[in-house]
């Protein structure tokens, strides 16, 4: 299924380039119903029938109306639910189009929305249930004889090889369509990770004391497929991966760089985040700076989980952190601390 991005992103016919907010019209109401269908954070529930081709053709049609993030978003979506690469990274690439070419404008609007208006939409795209979790099951190389293989395929392979099932099958794909079809893969791999990062720059430079979207989750998905695709070329996982790497590695810099000192943002390659903390605020970005390096870098280490936890009391009080770690004990410290004299 071709998705022409640059069509995609051609302006709209009009006074307006980005043509009228469609939001509540009927078609978005249609294409929207589709994802509320089909969400699950359970990676084993079962599949919702929805017809992918009818709403990925719904959301390129309505895209020739308006220009709006959800768009772009929902069609990088429903490529995944689709079990289509090419539908992926033609939503990335449109995604990034978007917020280069008509950040000032686009739809959701800043002066309606604000920035969190456009923040929103891009966040589906970090979460297992509405697109991680498809993008991982997604099959990657398709065989007319010998089978289709999804990234998690490859990742399976890569670690157990031969005494894995399907494996011989597996081998005869790769035989078949050799370094050169494992190089269009990646290409496409490459240029998904692509799309997010130019929209995840854009924010980073518009965010205006705000923070752009956490993408390393999405990142990391992407370059654990990649390393398993690359693998398996004639060159093994080699300098492609550690490009495709610092593409999460940049723009998480980028991101903790838009909240540094209460410097209101800066396009990537900005500076680090330098300790600054004037605010909660600027504490839960902190917190979520660090817990992207270790994602990164330390992917085995339990310092997330306590960084993760932490977050959740930082605007909480003593009472209601101590519920939360101890529950049982709550009903003796309020009796220790909250004053009981009602008869005075």
């Amino acid at each position: 299924m071709a998705v022409d991005v640059a069509l995609l992103l051609a302006p709209v016919d009009g006074d307006s380039r980005v043509g009228e907010d469609l939001s509540y019209d009927d078609g978005r109401i249609q294409i929207e119903s589709a994802f509320e269908r089909s969400v699950s954070d359970d990676d084993d529930a079962p599949e919702v029938e929805v017809d992918w081709r009818s709403t990925i053709n719904a959301i390129v049609e309505q895209s020739a109306q308006t220009k709006d993030v959800w768009l772009a978003v929902y069609l990088a979506r429903a490529g995944a639910k689709a079990g289509q690469l090419d539908v992926v990274e033609a939503g990335a690439q449109f995604l990034g189009g978007l917020f280069e070419d008509y950040w000032p404008d686009v739809h959701p609007q800043l002066d309606e929305y604000g920035f969190q208006g456009r923040k929103g939409p891009t966040e589906s795209l970090t979460r297992i249930g509405e697109f991680l979790g498809p993008l991982k099951k997604l099959p990657v190389l398709r065989h007319p004889r010998l089978g289709v293989f999804s990234g998690a395929d490859f990742a399976r392979f890569r670690e157990g090889g031969a005494s894995e099932d399907g494996y011989g099958m597996f081998r005869a794909a790769l035989e078949d369509i050799g370094d050169e079809g494992l190089g269009e893969i990646l290409q496409q791999i490459d240029n998904i990770i692509d799309g997010i990062k130019r929209a995840d720059r854009v924010m980073v430079a518009n965010a205006d004391g705000d923070t752009g979207t956490n993408f390393q989750p999405t990142y990391d998905a992407l370059n654990e497929i990649r390393r398993g695709i690359a693998a398996f070329t004639s060159t093994g996982a080699d300098a492609g991966e550690e490009d495709a790497a610092e593409a999460g590695d940049d723009d998480a810099a980028a991101y903790a760089g838009s909240f540094d000192s209460g410097s209101g943002g800066g396009a990537s390659g900005g500076p680090a985040f330098s300790g600054g903390v004037n605010s909660r605020e600027d504490v839960l970005r902190a917190l979520d700076a660090i817990v992207g390096y270790y994602q990164r870098r330390e992917p085995s280490s339990p310092v997330p989980l306590a960084l993760n936890r932490a977050r959740e009391w930082v605007n909480a009080d003593f009472l209601t952190v101590l519920e939360d770690i101890a529950s049982g004990a709550l009903d003796d410290v309020k009796r220790i601390l909250v004053s009981q004299r009602s008869d005075y």
